[in-house]
Parts: C-alpha cells; sequence; structure tokens
C-alpha cells in the first residue's frame, strides 16, 4: 500500500472473532509491535462491517467461526473498502472451506496453531511491507530453517546440542515438515506413497522424540528447534 511506504504509518488492523481469549491473544501480539495498531474489533459480520466502514482498517483479521458466512462478509469488506486486507484465521480442521475461500478475496492465511509471529508476518506480507518486522522476528525468521529433508540421511543430525532426545530420521523429518503444512495422516501417507496406519507409526516415534502428546505441541517444539520455517501464508 503506498500510504504505508510514503509516510511510515503504522498498519491499522481491526479483529473480527467471538472467541475472547483470541481476541485477547491477538490484542497482545500486536501491541508489542511499534509499526501496526489495533483499530477495533468484532464478533459477527454486521459489526464486522460498520468497523470495517468507520475506521477503514488496512488489514481485517477474520477468524473462521461456523456460523459466518466468510465469503459474504469478504464480499461486503471489498465492496465499501477496497484497499482492506483480509485475512483468514483458522484451524486445520478448515482446510477444505479454506481452499474455496481464497478464489472469494482473502488475502491471507494463517493457522491457529502457528506462534503469533506467523501472523504479524502475513500482516505485513499482505501489506507490501516484508521488511517491517520487529527483532525478534527477524531473529526467528533467520533460526527457523526447515531445510529440504533427505530420506536417506543417515545419521540424522542432533537438531540443537541442548535439546532433548530429538535425532529425527529423514522420513520423520519429512513428516514433520508436511504437518507444519497442516496435512492430515491420510494427505501424508497419499503424499509419501505410504500407508496412513505406517504414518501413525511415524507420528508415535516424532512424539516420544519431542516428548509431546498432540501436533500442537509438536508443532510449537518443531519452531522451537528450528525445523519448520516462518513464513507468509498467501
Amino acid at each position: 500500500m503506498s500510504d504505508l511506504h510514503s509516510c511510515h504509518a503504522p498498519i491499522t488492523v481491526a479483529i473480527v472473532s467471538k472467541n475472547h481469549l483470541v481476541r485477547i491473544g491477538l490484542q497482545a501480539a500486536l501491541s508489542a509491535q511499534q509499526h501496526m495498531q489495533l483499530v477495533g474489533e468484532a464478533n459477527g459480520a454486521h459489526e464486522a462491517e460498520t468497523l470495517v466502514s468507520r475506521e477503514q482498517p488496512h488489514v481485517l483479521v477474520i477468524e473462521m467461526e461456523t456460523d459466518l458466512d466468510v465469503r459474504e462478509l469478504v464480499r461486503s469488506v471489498k465492496t465499501s473498502v477496497p484497499r482492506t486486507r483480509i485475512i483468514l484465521l483458522s484451524s486445520i480442521e478448515d482446510k477444505a472451506h479454506i481452499v474455496g475461500s481464497v478464489s472469494s478475496g482473502i488475502d491471507g492465511i494463517v493457522l491457529t496453531i502457528q506462534p503469533a509471529v506467523v501472523l504479524l508476518a502475513t500482516i505485513s506480507h499482505v501489506c507490501g511491507l516484508p521488511d517491517a518486522t520487529t527483532l525478534y522476528e527477524q531473529r526467528t525468521r533467520r533460526r527457523l530453517q526447515c531445510t529440504e529433508p533427505s530420506i536417506d540421511d543417515d545419521p540424522p543430525p542432533r537438531l540443537s546440542a541442548t535439546s532433548p532426545d530429538t535425532s529425527l530420521t529423514g522420513r520423520e523429518r519429512e513428516i514433520v515438515c508436511l504437518i507444519g503444512q497442516a496435512l492430515s495422516n491420510k494427505d501424508i501417507a497419499e503424499r509419501l506413497c505410504i500407508s496412513s496406519v505406517t504414518v501413525r507409526h511415524h507420528l508415535t516415534s516424532i512424539f516420544g522424540k519431542f516428548d509431546v502428546n498432540s501436533r500442537q505441541k509438536l508443532l510449537l517444539r518443531a519452531y522451537e528447534y528450528g525445523l519448520l520455517k516462518v513464513e507468509a501464508h498467501h
């Protein structure tokens, strides 16, 4: 957006979510950013339309909800304030709906299991400001590198000198990267041409090495140890 480049104005952001905890979390993430400013919150489509019309934010973050007609809300926002960029905040379970929403005017997609830095990077990305990040984000971008896994790596490298016993095989690292792309067990099996049972066996091994019991905790550990790369979704 040209006005952001010319006068270094902060990126204004509005949030649409019925989840109070989600709104608090987004408030906290945005409040720490000098180049971003939260200008309003809404808990439904009608409030969102009024908010966008009044504040004309650079970015509108919409949490995917079962009773929210995202396509209609996006159409309304893009009609009233065409310059507003829209980011959809979604869970993995909404993957099929995401694919259908991209063509309806969604400018970016962030999964709820991803750390706040991903949302901040996506906000900057959709506003055409890839370099407008905090020092924390810059350090994180350099550290979180996900290299192309090699199935035949031998021996598998340690992730860091201070990490727990998380020496992964090439196949296990490949599966972690695919989980980072929000793929289900079935999707991973089809991508790697293996059975879903085999994927489950690999996940059991991976969970044990990371000492976690859920995909969400696994992804947090994977970001921490540098197995996954933070990048904007679009």
